[in-house]
């Protein structure tokens, strides 16, 4: 079972903490005016969608299959519990421990945004914080899935990290090569169909920032350092 006190556990969960406090910090010296919590969302979205991503894997890839290995999981299973209640249970500790973690760095992050001189947007930044709960509790769940589909350890943190590999580093490449494929095949001879657009919108880092772009970053505002006005990627 995951606790709180485990020291591998306490470097996941801090390396969020350190990621989202460092970037409030920097934020008002490095961004652009006005100040506020609203465009704070924006300034650390790629930061975050870099991080979660492993965080979340390595926090739920050894949920189930650990216990199956060792045979813990039969023991749980004789208990008056069903499966989906182990499943949901795992989930709600792993993602659990996370979002925590997150909601008191993001409230940390907004005082160190809004003193002395931000603004402090506070729908616009609840806004954010429920974006980015929904994006941690999505990978929490992926490293999950991987715990419920193989048999060992280390084939669920294979597949965890080439989950990872996939969405998190290489999409963009998979997305430019799909549409040059296409293109010299002489399928398309522009941009890819709408409908595969938005198939490969559907990747959590792409839908992630998209959302925070449509809904926490103010319109027609300018990009802050590290952010670009089409996405942070």
């Amino acid at each position: 079972m995951l606790t709180a006190g485990t020291r591998s556990s306490k470097v996941l969960l801090g390396l969020p903490i350190l990621a989202i406090l460092l970037a409030a910090y920097i934020y008002p010296i490095a961004g652009t005016d006005p100040i506020t919590t609203a465009r704070f969302g924006g300034f650390v979205a790629g930061t975050l969608t870099t991080l979660l991503p492993f965080v979340g894997v390595l926090l739920g890839y050894g949920a189930v299959v650990t216990e199956r290995e060792s045979g813990a999981l039969r023991l749980s299973l004789s208990l008056p519990n069903s499966r989906r209640d182990v499943v949901l249970g795992k989930f709600l500790g792993r993602a659990g421990l996370l979002v925590g973690a997150l909601l008191v760095a993001l409230a940390g992050a907004g005082a160190l945004v809004v003193y002395p001189f931000g603004e402090l947007v506070a729908e616009r930044f609840l806004i954010f914080v429920l974006l980015t709960v929904v994006f941690t509790s999505i990978w929490c769940g992926l490293g999950l899935a991987t715990s419920l589909v193989v048999s060992t350890r280390r084939r669920a943190l294979v597949l965890a990290f080439t989950l990872v590999f996939l969405f998190a580093i290489v999409w963009d490449a998979v997305e430019t090569a799909l549409r040059l494929g296409l293109q010299s095949a002489g399928i398309i001879d522009g941009p890819l169909p709408a409908v595969v657009q938005f198939a490969i919108g559907l990747e959590p880092g792409h839908a992630f920032q998209r959302a925070v772009s449509g809904f926490v970053v103010p319109t027609g505002a300018a990009a802050d350092p590290g952010t670009s006005a089409s996405g942070w990627r």
